[in-house]
C-alpha cells in the first residue's frame, strides 16, 4: 500500500463522526494502530491482526444493537397482537 493510499484511508478515519461512540472509538483506535505501524512500533502482520480485531468487535457490537432492537420490536408486536385479540 502506498503512502498516498494510507493517507487517504486515514483521512476517511478522521472524517468519521458517528452518533455511536463505539464507531468513533474504533476509528481512533485504527488510526492509532496505523501510526504505530508507520513508526515501526508494530509489524504489518500485527497491524493487520489488530485492525481485523477492531473490525470484528465493531461488527459484534452492531449485531448486538440490532438484536436488542429486534427483541424490542418483537415485544411490541406481540403486545399489539394481544391487544388486538381482546377487541
Amino acid at each position: 500500500m502506498s503512502a498516498e493510499q494510507i493517507q487517504y484511508n486515514q483521512s476517511l478515519l478522521a472524517s468519521i463522526s458517528s452518533q455511536n461512540p463505539d464507531v468513533n472509538a474504533a476509528a481512533a483506535t485504527v488510526n492509532q494502530y496505523t501510526e504505530m505501524c508507520k513508526a515501526g512500533q508494530i509489524s504489518p502482520a500485527e497491524y493487520a491482526e489488530l485492525i481485523k480485531d477492531v473490525q470484528r468487535q465493531i461488527n459484534i457490537q452492531a449485531n448486538m444493537a440490532e438484536l436488542e432492537a429486534m427483541e424490542t420490536l418483537n415485544t411490541a408486536i406481540n403486545g399489539l397482537i394481544s391487544i388486538a385479540s381482546l377487541v
